[in-house]
């Protein structure tokens, strides 16, 4: 269990003067506050952290498909399955064509993808449309702990399971040369990059809003500064561990991760060994909260003797 302490009362002036910046919570009452809510809090930066992979995909999708989607309502139109049926049937197709000109020399699988294309969202249609989709990727070779259950998509229940898993899919879809989102595209390039030694493309001169001048801005932001190096173009050490970091689209800062992608800042609060934030006590004769009230809660990974 993490350790949780109160700051004895700072006010903001105070934690204004000590240089943080933590966020906000209301309405918790006086003494400990309990870990599901801070959990629940994180949960929630973990949600918007997802928000530049699904614009990412949702670009890709709409691209490839001539459909309209985007971040807010992407698992809405996802859910019945139709859609990602129809994305696999276009990679099935170059895959075919790979064949055809002998670009690709592997046999392929012999799967029939059925799906019903009017299916409801919420249905047992949408239920079979989405497992048929997901046999299809096993048969195409994506690994189990790459895919999602079907009820993730038709319930919306886990959203990260399902992105992950598009993301993945266009992958598959790059290697028949398929188009892919622009993340994949960054992925490729550094892979290419490390396999052939080559040094990092030559940064343009400084501007405002440089990847440099943002990492620096939300590391400072996340009070982890300290623990954020530059190595290169590109290639910094946080936390101890060499990473390397993308702008996506110019809006969004990524950090490679394993064999996927997370926003700079969600990596940096998942990451810190101690996270702040602010909460209030209510005032009791009238409900609401003054500036006096606040007081900080400290969140360790380590636990307290």
């Amino acid at each position: 269990m993490a350790a949780n302490r109160e700051s004895g009362g700072m006010t903001p002036q105070m934690m204004r003067a000590s240089g943080l910046n933590p966020m906000e919570w209301n309405g918790y009452d006086e003494g400990e506050v309990e870990e599901d809510v801070m959990e629940q809090k994180l949960a929630e930066i973990q949600e918007q952290s997802l928000g530049p992979l699904k614009e990412d995909l949702a670009e890709w999708l709409g691209k490839h498909l001539g459909m309209e989607v985007n971040a807010d309502n992407f698992m809405d139109v996802l859910d019945n399955g139709v859609y990602l049926c129809q994305m696999a049937k276009i990679i099935q197709r170059k895959a075919h064509e790979c064949v055809l000109d002998g670009s690709y020399t592997e046999p392929l699988p012999n799967y029939k993808l059925r799906c019903k294309s009017n299916a409801p969202s919420g249905s047992w249609f949408a239920r079979d449309n989405t497992a048929n989709f997901l046999s299809w990727c096993k048969a195409f070779g994506m690994a189990d702990d790459q895919m999602f259950e079907t009820e993730y998509l038709v319930s919306h229940t886990a959203e990260k399971s399902v992105v992950l898993c598009l993301l993945e899919l266009a992958r598959i879809g790059y290697k028949f040369g398929l188009e892919p989102p622009s993340l994949i595209k960054m992925e490729k390039e550094m892979e290419r990059m490390e396999e052939e030694e080559l040094p990092p493309p030559r940064p343009p001169p400084p501007k405002p809003n440089s990847l440099d001048d943002e990492v620096k801005r939300i590391a400072f932001m996340c009070k982890c500064h300290d623990h954020v190096k530059k190595l290169g173009e590109g290639k910094y050490l946080i936390f101890g561990k060499v990473v390397q970091i993308r702008f996506l689209k110019n809006r969004h800062l990524m950090v490679r991760v394993g064999g996927g992608w997370d926003t700079l800042e969600h990596y940096l609060i998942h990451h810190n060994p101690v996270q702040v934030f602010e909460h209030r006590r209510p005032n009791t004769a009238n409900g609401s909260h003054d500036s006096t009230s606040k007081y900080l809660c400290f969140k360790s990974k380590y636990k307290s003797e």
